[in-house]
């Protein structure tokens, strides 16, 4: 019968790495250096797993701990210069040991962005004299990463989704997020599509434009929508080539009847890049823009409404305690 684990604190010169591990260590990586700096910083928050090894060498009992778990937090700790290591032992033998590296990996749940840095939003909360550098030190993270993390809660909510699902990277996200909510949806498909190279500068220029124009006191012009390539669903490309229904109909309203001009049509249509796909993309655009126009006037009327209340409520005291002194 296995034995019950427990939590030890083990010296680290005691322990040694699975000989089959099932993942390697990018020590050039930044979120190694990251786990690090902050192992450096506040120690190992959760135990290894380890298993006890005894091997005969030459006549004599060798004792050990192996690593079961955590050779990632084990390898930082080293560099971080930590002599000692909080482990958990476990009476696995080498097929238990196997499966468990497979279901630890299997079942880790990364940390979703935004609902990470609403958790840093927590902590600032309480505690009001945390400074960035003392929040960066802590987590192992540059005041510049954690700042920028920071913005994510700017995002449209919407789009706040979209990052956490993985569908927008976090360097796209992070500087969409400088961008007042109304404008965001506006490159939504950019910072899907776009790597970080091509999409930083578009935002840069549109924030530009934003900040002119508030100067100048005035209203900036609306982003002008560029479609965008964007491959279609694998299953309705299939289902076209298997049935094809839209191509043939495309070419007889284009007038096109060759065969370089129709695989031409065919590779625009499969990415989204067809005239008819185009039209339609550019209307949904504009059905967007228009609907985020009349919600931001719903808003307004709203707050109109609520500030008009407001003041009534005070003329109202105003002239209730002006009866009761006389």
């Amino acid at each position: 019968m296995a034995t019950k684990p427990d939590v030890r604190v083990i010296a680290i010169k005691d322990i040694r790495e699975n000989p089959v591990a099932l993942r390697t260590v990018n020590i050039e990586s930044e979120e190694y250096l990251g786990l690090c700096d902050s192992i450096k910083s506040v120690g190992v928050m959760n135990p290894i797993n380890v298993r006890v090894i005894e091997k005969e060498i030459d006549g004599k009992i060798i004792s050990y701990y192996e690593l079961v778990d955590g050779l990632h937090r084990y390898t930082a700790a080293k560099d971080a210069g930590l002599i000692e290591l909080p482990a958990l032992v476990v009476d696995f033998d080498d097929s238990r040991t196997l499966e468990a590296q497979i279901m630890a990996n299997l079942h880790k749940i990364e940390t979703k962005p935004v609902e990470f840095t609403r958790q840093l939003q927590r902590v600032f909360a309480g505690n009001p004299t945390l400074t960035l550098a003392e929040m960066s030190s802590r987590i192992g993270k540059s005041p510049t990463w954690v700042s920028a993390r920071l913005n994510l809660l700017k995002l449209d909510k919407n789009i706040a989704k979209l990052v956490d699902d993985g569908k927008i990277k976090v360097s796209n996200a992070c500087q969409l997020a400088k961008l007042p909510p109304e404008e965001q949806l506006n490159y939504i498909d950019q910072a899907i599509s776009m790597s970080s190279d091509e999409f930083v500068p578009i935002v840069q220029a549109r924030a530009k434009d934003l900040r002119e124009a508030a100067k100048q006191g005035r209203k900036a012009a609306s982003a002008e929508f560029v479609p965008l390539p964007r491959l279609q669903k694998m299953t309705d490309l299939k289902n076209e080539l298997e049935r094809p229904v839209i191509g043939p109909a495309l070419c007889k309203k284009q007038g096109i009847k060759d065969g370089p001009s129709g695989f031409a049509l065919g590779g625009r249509r499969a990415i989204n890049h067809d005239a008819a796909s185009v039209e339609v993309r550019t209307a949904k655009d504009a059905e967007k823009k228009a609907k985020l126009e009349d919600e931001k006037k719903k808003r307004a009327a709203i707050r109109a409404k609520k500030k008009a209340e407001d003041a009534a409520k005070i003329a109202a005291k105003a002239l209730e305690a002006v009866g009761a002194s006389k």
